[in-house]
């Protein structure tokens, strides 16, 4: 009965050949560093949104009026705190994209860039440089 009892399916693979394949090997903390991913996009959304504040505050501040110091003083503290937060979040986030940088090149330059043998490099250089010049009959003397 020929059935195959396996619910396993085959399936076509298709490769393509590549001249070399780098493998990276990658310590337990680098792999939590980049699971993590960069979460210094939120911080980054973060100063973005108190600086907006921040800079309406600014702008309130210079062109308006205020009725009572109390409303003023709310500008003036939403401002202050808006300006030093965004601040803040803006520094956080540049110091989160360079570690994640710092690792990927950590992980990188584990393996050094390729070199070409010297030998290797003469031999090309001679190949690229032969032209091919038209073959002439000579004719041994006898004697």
């Amino acid at each position: 009965m020929g059935k195959n009892t396996n619910s396993e399916k085959s399936f076509r693979v298709k490769r393509g050949r590549v001249d070399s394949v780098n493998l990276y090997e990658v310590k337990e903390n680098e792999l939590d560093i980049l699971e993590n991913g960069e979460t210094t996009s939120l911080q980054l959304n973060f100063a973005i949104f108190l600086l907006s504040i921040a800079f309406s505050g600014i702008s309130t501040l210079s062109t308006c009026t205020f009725g009572t110091p109390l409303l003023q003083n709310i500008y003036l503290f939403v401002t202050i705190i808006g300006t030093l937060l965004g601040v803040y979040m803006i520094l956080m986030w540049r110091k989160g994209r360079k570690s994640i940088k710092s690792v990927i090149k950590t992980i990188k330059d584990r393996i050094p860039p390729d070199f070409v043998d010297e030998g290797e490099e003469e031999i090309e250089a001679v190949t690229e440089n032969i032209v091919p010049s038209t073959t002439t009959e000579t004719t041994k003397p006898e004697g």
